[in-house]
């Protein structure tokens, strides 16, 4: 069942009057029992008093309820606003449904998403954003002035150090100077606004949408003689490391399956394979194949778009407007059609938080 959801509304004095002051020794008890909880029901709870709002919009209480996996990814459509009508958000089992603020009204480029948060760069004003889609907050970060700076940005991703627990959001840029391109990384820390230059740089032309996975940020490479790799960026260590896949991928498709880096081949003739890392051996296993069955294209990597949904390393196949969610202990492959899924600017796969993107980049975190 999908239900809308209502933006959360202003604590009254009764309320917060019904609300002890927590004591020290019940606060970490409570902070637990809530991140025990679905997003929806938190939306109204830090309506109860100010206590309760406090501990659910630390930044902290984001990555306790993404560690209980209370919450399952789910497809986030994301639409361009419509004419002046009241923004609706539909949050079921399998879909986040809303539409883009006014203010981002065209966008390009999708960051990695994480704990609730997607990036965006805009290539037209070389700007960079990170939204809620949950919340609809939407944050607009340091630009790179055109007129002053030579270079371009091209993708921007987001995710948490395991080093400190902290948000960062990385931001990649490449300057053409005849043959020669070259490119860099700066990274933007949690409580900063000013992006810091890092050592490490791409090693090269990195493809695709980034995704957050054990610590890193991946991105899809092209290498010597145009063959695709993966390059991970460490947001502890601030690194770029190369990230080998496995044997005979051409051209693999990445995916976050439960916090670990998966990939998925598409260029099979009859199925995709789902293969996930290891990340203390570095091995690479295959999790499941999943039979295609038509409309779906064979062999076909770019018309089909794969995503993870629901709990485990549940995959979903997006073709067109349609969806179909694959169950790996039926081995079923089921269809469905969602309203909305033909005006969606945005179709990626999110987990749904209250975690506020200005908080975390416009107030300090």
């Amino acid at each position: 069942m999908s239900s809308p959801i209502s933006g959360d509304t202003p604590s009254s004095p009764s309320s917060s009057s019904r609300c002890e002051a927590p004591t020290m020794n019940s606060i970490p008890l409570l902070r637990n029992i809530l991140s025990r909880l679905p997003t929806a029901s938190l939306l109204r709870l830090r309506s109860v008093c100010r206590d309760w709002r406090h501990i659910i919009d630390h930044p902290h209480f984001a990555a306790m309820q993404h560690a209980s996996a209370v919450e399952s990814p789910r497809i986030l459509l994301l639409s361009k606003p419509r004419g002046g009508a009241e923004p609706r958000i539909v949050v079921d089992d399998k879909f986040l449904a809303t539409s883009l603020p006014e203010s981002m009204s065209w966008l390009h480029g999708v960051g990695s998403s994480c704990h609730g948060l997607l990036c965006f760069h805009d290539f037209y004003d070389r700007a960079s954003y990170v939204l809620n889609p949950l919340t609809r907050e939407v944050v607009l970060l340091p630009s790179v002035d055109p007129l002053r700076e030579r270079w371009r940005p091209f993708s921007v991703g987001v995710g948490a150090s395991r080093l400190t627990g902290r948000y960062k959001i990385v931001r990649l840029s490449y300057l053409r100077d005849g043959a020669i391109l070259a490119f860099r990384a700066e990274v933007l820390d949690q409580g900063s606004w000013s992006w810091r230059k890092v050592a490490s740089a791409p090693p090269n032309l990195l493809l695709e949408e980034p995704v957050f996975a054990a610590g890193s940020i991946h991105w899809t490479d092209l290498g010597a003689g145009l063959a695709v790799g993966i390059s991970s960026f460490d947001l502890a260590k601030e690194e770029f490391a190369p990230t080998p896949c496995p044997e005979g991928f051409r051209d693999p498709y990445l995916v976050e399956l439960q916090g670990v880096l998966g990939v998925v081949d598409c260029l099979g003739k009859e199925s995709v394979d789902v293969w996930v890392r290891e990340e203390e051996s570095g091995r690479w296993t295959k999790e499941y194949s999943v039979r295609l069955i038509p409309p779906l294209p064979m062999s076909s990597r770019y018309n089909l778009n794969v995503r993870r949904c629901g709990g485990g390393r549940k995959i979903a196949l997006n073709y067109e407007d349609s969806f179909w969610f694959y169950d790996h202990a039926t081995d079923e492959l089921r269809h469905e059609q969602r309203d909305g899924a033909s005006r969606a600017t945005v179709a990626c796969s999110i987990t749904v938080s209250l975690l506020s993107p200005a908080k975390l980049w416009n107030g300090g975190g």
